[in-house]
């Protein structure tokens, strides 16, 4: 065997080893508006065609009957487990203003959204933390390459998408889903926004975050300093992770470099039709994270259960999640559920 190719082992072999069994839940996108209205969807289908149409086309911010929908699930197995069952929410900390055509500007959390539902929102994510539903973390400022988003704004086509409310609606559309990418990219000029972000969670949340996820799994190693700098003790998902080359990361798994943690994404629940990641699948990924003395963590998109257009996929996700927990209780009732900032807090302490 050609000895460069065992290098792929690599976060295998000196990953390190957990004697308990634990499972993460992390989410992706929390905070993120894409389409604000159905408005914006029909003006999608019309510009670029309903048939190219991706699941993040219909995608939208997390809304109050979602919400409550997520926590019902959760709250039926809150007395099943020691630690019971909390979902990371990894949050987007700014989104685009649309209140001015003259300037691509952005409004932080703490502004409230582009919707009517803000106040609603806070209240709805407050009593998800206080419940110890979700545990909130930090995914980013925009999710975009601020450098791209300036140069399509003074386009044409960039135009028209902001005046229907869906600047991005071109990065949703299948053959283009990398369009706008790359926000902790060394090519986005913008990378630095990074400090808003850290600075724009503790506001809103009253902590700094201690992970953090790079939007679309886009990150290079340079931009390490930034985030440790601002408070990062682990990179969510290494395992995922590529340069602005789509070189994949090999450092092992929970151990430190660069000054923070890496840690892995090892399960999926993502039942789409296009993805097929249903609760049986899950369950697998999970049994073999405790095979080999490894959390489960699980990745859990918040597109899964953002229902606002796509009501019956919300209905049909919770169903897999609702079975998932059922079938985790009846094999490993000793699983103990964590959020991410608690997986980083016992990974410095060891």
């Amino acid at each position: 065997m050609n000895p460069l190719n065992s290098l792929k082992y690599l976060p295998y072999l000196f990953r390190k080893k957990f004697k308990e069994r634990y499972i993460i839940i992390e989410s992706d996108d929390w905070g993120l508006e894409r389409a604000l209205n159905k408005e914006s969807i029909d003006w999608t289908g019309r510009k670029f065609g309903k048939e190219n149409f991706s699941r993040w086309t219909t995608d939208s911010l997390e809304s109050t009957e979602d919400l409550d929908c997520l926590y019902n699930v959760i709250e039926k197995f809150k007395d099943k487990f020691e630690y019971s069952p909390v979902i990371t929410a990894n949050f987007i900390t700014h989104n685009i203003d649309y209140s001015s055509e003259s300037k691509l500007n952005f409004k932080p959390l703490s502004s409230g959204y582009n919707n009517i539902e803000n106040t609603q929102i806070r209240k709805k994510y407050e009593e998800g933390i206080k419940k110890k539903f979700i545990f909130p973390q930090l995914h980013g400022y925009s999710h975009y390459n601020c450098t791209e988003l300036e140069t399509y704004f003074d386009t044409e086509e960039g135009k028209e998408a902001f005046r229907n409310n869906f600047f991005v609606a071109k990065s949703t559309i299948k053959k283009n889903l990398s369009f706008l990418h790359g926000e902790m990219s060394n090519r986005n000029q913008k990378a630095g926004l990074f400090i808003e972000a850290a600075k724009e969670f503790e506001n809103y949340f009253g902590f700094k975050s201690k992970s953090f996820i790079p939007p679309t799994f886009i990150f290079d190693i340079e931009l390490a300093k930034i985030l440790t700098q601002n408070g990062i003790e682990m990179i969510q998902s290494s395992n995922r992770l590529v340069n602005s080359d789509k070189k994949k990361y090999m450092f092992p798994y929970y151990r430190k470099r660069k000054g923070m943690y890496w840690s892995e994404r090892n399960a999926r629940l993502d039942p789409h039709p296009e993805y097929k990641f249903f609760y049986e699948q899950c369950l697998n990924s999970v049994e073999r994270a405790y095979e080999s003395s490894s959390p489960a963590v699980i990745d859990f998109h918040r597109v899964n259960f953002a229902g606002k257009y796509t009501p019956e996929y919300r209905e049909r996700t919770l169903k897999e999640l609702e079975k998932l927990f059922e079938e985790i209780h009846k094999r490993w009732p000793d699983t103990k559920f964590i959020h991410t900032q608690k997986l980083v807090e016992i990974l410095w302490q060891q």
